[in-house]
């Protein structure tokens, strides 16, 4: 038993802390944003130090990719070292990895770079215009995989489109941002346009690389509805006001489903993209179903009935006042045959007048049963269709691979 337990013993003492955790995200944050905005040099160290806090090789090949970059735009020797150091270590550490290809053929182009760099350092180390860069060129994999020591400093970074940041009250300047600060809290303002202004404070420690990843809140877009009044109105199958709406519909910036509804009439289905802060106004003028149609004719039909089942009753009473009459007379005297015949031809009409009301009677009734069930069950059906998905973020150095940071059972592990 203690042998099995060992195992997972060491896995649980593997795992980071939450707040180690989320330290390590935020520098892969801080990374893939400075990636995207060009400073390779900032984006290799943010992957480093997430890959110290959660080790994954996924973050070495990603700091090997910046660095290639870095050597690429700047012809920087120790960023063409670093780099092919990273590749290596990216292959030692995951034999199966799924970029191995990648990192192979960046070492077959990189490597024979580095050693014509070496040879020439070692020429300038001989004619004694360098004693030190042989040194320097002889050094590891290991040191040359280490980031640069760079002071105390706060890396600021968001995602919002045209990030902005301030640290003590200094102008904005876009983000990420490398400030170099004394240790000791400092007040960062994040804006970008169409979200909301966010403030923190960030404690930087002495000698280390502070990240804040802040997430910008966007500000909604506002949704005006006119037409059929009393209709309701959904957005993504959620009900949120009706029509006319009293105030404006705020909803997320992205693609989003509104359907207005009322019951007996067609559902207007309206898709959407609207932008931070956008003012979109629409005019949702409902038709009547078939089957609401329908059931306003049956209705008619069941009215009408009940019209002419009222006159052939009134008839039908008024052929048996008749009848009655002439029958009480016949009692006190005999009747002539004329006043015989009206007689005989009043007790035949009120039978034919009272049947024609008794069928009039039922056609309304039935018309009616049938009309308030079209009513009934003329309720509109909404998609409730949801709105497009964000598209996923993109890795550095990969073409349209998906780049995320996601906790497993016993380390952090970048997906490409």
């Amino acid at each position: 038993m203690t042998l099995a337990a060992a195992p997972a013993a060491a896995l649980a003492d593997a795992r980071p802390a939450p707040a180690q955790a989320a330290r390590a995200e935020a520098f892969f944050n801080a990374g893939a944003q400075a990636y995207d905005a060009g400073q390779y040099q900032v984006a290799a160290e943010a992957f480093l130090e997430a890959h110290e806090l959660v080790p994954s090789p996924a973050l070495l090949f990603s700091a090997a990719q910046a660095f290639r970059r870095q050597y690429l735009t700047q012809a920087a020797p120790d960023a063409l070292r670093r780099a092919v150091a990273l590749y290596r270590e990216y292959l030692r550490a995951d034999p199966k990895a799924a970029r191995r290809e990648e990192a192979v053929d960046a070492l077959e182009a990189l490597v024979p770079l580095e050693a014509r760099l070496a040879g020439e350092a070692v020429a300038i180390a001989v004619e004694g215009a360098a004693p030190g860069a042989a040194s320097a060129a002889g050094r590891g994999d290991a040191a040359a995989a280490s980031p640069p020591a760079g002071g105390t400093r706060l890396l600021l970074s968001s995602r919002a489109e045209g990030a902005r940041v301030s640290v003590d009250g200094q102008p904005f300047v876009p983000a990420p941002l490398v400030a170099p600060v004394a240790p000791g809290p400092h007040r960062v303002r994040v804006q970008a346009t169409g979200h909301y202004e966010e403030e923190l404070t960030v404690v930087a420690v002495s000698g280390e690389l502070m990240p804040a990843h802040v997430v910008l809140r966007p500000k909604p877009a506002q949704l005006h509805v006119t037409g059929t009044g009393g209709a309701r109105v959904a957005v993504d199958g959620q009900e949120r006001a009706t029509v006319p709406t009293a105030v404006p519909i705020a909803v997320e910036p992205g693609a989003h489903v509104v359907e207005v509804s009322l019951p007996g009439h067609q559902v207007y289905r309206q898709e959407i993209r609207v932008a931070h802060e956008q003012t979109v106004r629409f005019d949702a003028d409902l038709r009547m179903t078939p089957r609401r149609i329908a059931a306003w004719a049956v209705l008619g039909v069941g009215a009408a009935g009940v019209v002419a089942t009222g006159a052939f009753a009134g008839l039908a009473f008024a052929r048996q006042g008749e009848a009655v009459e002439l029958r009480d007379r016949q009692d006190a005297s005999s009747l002539t045959p004329s006043e015989r015949d009206r007689y005989n031809a009043a007790v035949n009409a009120r039978g034919r007048l009272g049947a024609a009301a008794a069928i009039a009677g039922g056609v309304s009734f039935a018309a009616f049963a049938v009309g308030f069930r079209l009513f009934a069950f003329d309720e509109p059906t909404l998609s409730g269709a949801p709105a497009a998905p964000a598209p996923p973020v993109k890795a550095p150095g990969g073409a349209g691979a998906e780049f995320t940071v996601g906790l497993l059972s016993a380390g952090v592990r970048g997906q490409f």
